[in-house]
């Protein structure tokens, strides 16, 4: 995964909202930010505290948000209703959130994740103690069109994305990228507040890289011509097999015989549109799980680092942890331990 790097420019060029323990101001002004929500204190409410500023160009919005503080015990609960009119790239830079989708999925992120908020459905998120992050906010009908020039439609289309990051490592470098551009943007010397050209693109630009490094959720019977999001139907296939039963013993004859093509074809098709392997990817979804249960064994002590290691098919507990390093840039006993 690509790391987020340091924050560049001066946050005082940010607007700060909120800046409050309190939880009704802090509901009330968040609510007209960004859309109405429940808001909780899952712990003493003395400890709740919150702090939001944003800032942006016309298309962007940067914003830099921060629940109860980390040296205390305090999570926080969100629950906002849809998004409707935009989206939000989510970028955490300190601490852990837990993301859900009611019924459908959920995903752990700890510093350096990212995921989508798109603008269709609800969703919660749990905040740990003093977490913190930055959201990239763009108009729906901007990342609409986008989808659209991707699946090469003429007509805009909902733009649903699937939680759990970046599509690739390599998809994650280019988000993290432009990323980088638009905070320099806002927080540093640039012109695009000033300039309405450099605006414009640069929104299409930032649109357009969501949708290609991102895990859109492909409306039924497009046809997707771009290499950032996967358009092969042998590598959705196997994709499927992998995220379905990621804890079950796969070789690159079973993801190819379950994508309907030869050893050889897979791997070729992986490297074109994902830029690894079918083990490969199979290795980054068995790591992401691991991420996400060392995450929850750290609140709870349900498991420890072998547990999980072998619970996700990594039988060399030195090997796991090495991947798991060289991903996460810390060992998983660091993770566990919180």
């Amino acid at each position: 995964m690509a790391r987020l790097s340091a924050v560049p420019g001066d946050l005082s060029r940010l607007t700060t909202l909120v800046d409050s323990g309190d939880l009704e101001e802090t509901r009330d002004i968040i609510s007209r930010a960004y859309s109405p929500y429940q808001l909780e204190c899952l712990g003493d409410a003395r400890e709740f505290s919150a702090w939001y500023a944003e800032g942006g160009f016309p298309g962007v919005t940067l914003s830099d948000l921060r629940y109860g503080s980390p040296r205390l015990n305090a999570e926080t609960l969100i629950r906002p209703q849809p998004l409707g009119t935009y989206l939000l790239m989510c970028e955490v830079t300190h601490g852990w959130v837990t993301v859900s989708s009611p019924g459908r999925e959920e995903c752990h992120v700890g510093a350096g994740g990212t995921y989508v908020l798109d603008a269709h459905r609800p969703f919660q998120v749990r905040w740990s103690p003093g977490a913190r992050m930055f959201t990239v906010r763009l108009a729906r009908e901007d990342v609409e069109r986008a989808a659209a020039d991707a699946l090469g439609l003429e007509e805009p289309v909902p733009a649903r994305f699937a939680l759990g990051g970046a599509v690739s490592p390599r998809a994650a470098r280019t988000w993290a990228g432009i990323s980088g551009a638009v905070r320099r943007e806002i927080l540093g010397e640039g012109i695009a507040g000033d300039n309405p050209l450099v605006a414009a693109q640069l929104t299409r630009t930032t649109a357009a890289l969501l949708v290609g490094t991102q895990r859109l959720i492909v409306p039924n019977g497009a046809d997707i011509r771009r290499t950032g999001v996967v358009g092969h139907a042998a590598v959705r296939r196997a994709m499927a097999l992998v995220e379905e039963r990621a804890d079950e013993p796969h070789t690159l004859a079973d993801l190819a015989a379950a994508a309907r093509v030869s050893p050889r074809a897979l791997q070729e098709a992986f490297r074109q549109h994902l830029d690894t392997t079918p083990l490969g990817y199979l290795r980054e979804v068995r790591l992401r799980r691991a991420h996400q249960d060392l995450l929850a064994a750290g609140r709870d002590g349900s498991a420890t680092v072998s547990d999980i290691a072998y619970r996700w098919g990594f039988s060399n507990l030195g090997r796991f942890a090495a991947y798991y390093r060289e991903r996460y840039g810390q060992p998983p006993s660091k993770t566990l331990s919180g």
